[in-house]
């Protein structure tokens, strides 16, 4: 079996065993036909064995992307996707053991989320045109992420019978095809009720499996589409970097504990799968509460 065979097959594991949105497994492909396209001329191998590679020649690969100026968390995925990559190969009988097992992943220093404050949301969801089905939209979509917390790609998915307009609730597919059931609340209630609305008179009934949000011609909003749309209206009121869809996802988790929430009661609403990655937000409330000791203790310094 060649690579390009086995690549195959394996993502074709990680679809049918491990449930991976397409995302991820496009992210698998591009790294693992990265490594291979490297292996190649490293080993002056046409076509590629994947049974000669060995823990030398994986290390090189590390090397050539650190030295490409490539971050900490991007090499540490990469080297994640091989450990996997081979782990199932061996497992299949096609080498005869993992030649990244043993090798550590570079360590990374942990950036805590960006996070936007109250009143920086509430202004960005103010930008939008209230006269056009556009600005109706690009309003309830604002608002369902800071009132869900939801992932964008988990948003993009949403069609209109995953919403429960009597409960206030959205049934959701996260990672690893977990459904769970989020609530929101009246404000996006109220612009998504008016969206629709506005929707309904210009395109017709709405059919249970249609898209939640679509784009001017009509189809499901596209992810570039989100991305650029919520990159810009939060550039509008902060000057911070990495401004992205997931930021409202951060400052839903952080402003739910600011407010006294259970930990454990985020953890459900974000679909994590354990508490440490919601733990996270509770260092952003720790570094608030230095900021404020620093300015005010008169022994801070």
């Amino acid at each position: 079996m060649n690579v390009e065979e086995m690549i195959v097959k394996f993502l074709r594991f990680l679809v049918q065993e491990r449930g991976y949105s397409e995302n991820t497994i496009a992210a698998y492909r591009r790294d693992l036909e990265q490594f291979f396209g490297f292996y190649g001329e490293y080993a002056n191998q046409v076509p590629v064995k994947i049974d000669t590679v060995n823990k030398v020649a994986i290390r090189h690969y590390l090397g050539m992307l650190t030295e490409s100026g490539l971050e900490i968390s991007s090499i540490s995925r990469k080297l994640a996707s091989l450990k996997a990559f081979f782990k199932f190969a061996a497992r299949q009988g096609y080498v005869d053991s993992n030649p990244a097992a043993l090798i550590l992943s570079p360590k990374t220093k942990k950036r805590l989320p960006v996070v936007l404050t109250e009143e920086e949301i509430a202004r960005a969801i103010q930008l939008p045109d209230d006269n056009t089905l556009v600005g109706k939209r690009n309003r309830a979509i604002l608002e369902l992420f800071y009132s869900t917390g939801i992932r964008l790609a988990e948003l993009l998915a949403l069609n209109i019978g995953d919403v429960n307009f009597n409960r206030l609730t959205l049934r959701v597919l996260g990672k690893g095809s977990k459904e769970r059931i989020v609530p929101y609340g009246k404000k996006a209630a109220a612009a998504l009720d008016d969206y629709l609305s506005w929707r309904k008179n210009e395109y017709g009934a709405l059919a249970l499996n249609s898209p939640l949000f679509i784009s001017s011609r009509g189809g499901r909003v596209s992810r570039p589409l989100v991305q650029k749309l919520i990159a810009r209206l939060l550039q509008s009121v902060s000057e911070q970097a990495h401004l992205s869809p997931h930021v409202l996802r951060h400052s839903f988790a952080s402003h739910l504990l600011d407010h006294g929430a259970d930990l454990n009661a985020v953890k459900d609403l974000l679909g994590h799968s354990s508490l440490s990655t919601t733990q996270l937000y509770t260092h952003i409330r720790i570094g608030k509460m230095k900021e404020v000791y620093q300015q005010a203790h008169p022994h801070a310094d």
